[in-house]
């Protein structure tokens, strides 16, 4: 069998170690008391300036370190010969804060490789969609396949609800939106963009 056409989403467990969250929800929220933000796909959340991977708090470096390195181990996936250090990697990041009602127009992210999305704080809802992100299969003829297989790649959308700590990292050209947060805790997350020129 030979794969035609694909759109990967991965969802990577990060390693974090103990504490990270905790610090960059603090670190987060003293952000926002300086920045007033820009509204772009957001509704009613907060969007931060896109300079995240500039800042010199610790947690924001740590975390920028761990989503740049998930995009060099995404490219392995593909290409066991990837080196990164043959690329000049451009990354920019910025975080979301979506309170209750909070969600984001469906959106892609243009002159992109690779885009990402780590999940500081996700509040777990047991029903509905409150605070997934839904990815739209560029293939919409492939519902009828996905009434025989569905989960096989033909289904004209996949919903995701992350877990608090985990990074999903899919190709910038996917359209994407998520669902209002229907919880009394802010959904936070650190979003990016990457793109690899080759040396």
């Amino acid at each position: 069998m030979q794969i035609g056409f694909t759109s990967p989403i991965h969802v990577i467990t990060t390693n974090t170690e103990s504490g990270l969250l905790e610090d960059l929800i603090n670190d987060i929220y003293n952000i926002r008391e300086n920045d007033s933000g820009f509204n772009l796909s957001n509704n009613m959340g907060w969007h931060s300036t896109a300079d995240l991977f500039l800042r010199n708090e610790d947690s924001i470096k740590k975390i920028c370190r761990i989503c740049a390195s998930s995009v060099g181990s995404t490219m392995k996936n593909y290409n066991t010969n990837f080196n990164p250090d043959d690329y000049d990697a451009k990354f920019v990041g910025w975080i979301n804060v979506n309170p209750k009602g909070g969600s984001n127009n469906l959106h892609t992210h243009p002159n992109s490789h690779w885009s990402g999305v780590f999940y500081v704080q996700q509040p777990i809802e047991v029903k509905g969609y409150s605070g997934m992100i839904e990815f739209i299969n560029p293939i919409q003829e492939g519902r009828e396949l996905a009434n025989l297989i569905p989960q096989k790649g033909f289904d004209p959308v996949i919903r995701i609800r992350p877990k608090s700590g985990q990074l999903v990292i899919f190709p910038s050209y996917l359209l994407h939106s998520v669902h209002s947060n229907n919880s009394e805790t802010d959904r936070i997350t650190i979003a990016f963009n990457s793109q690899l020129i080759k040396k």
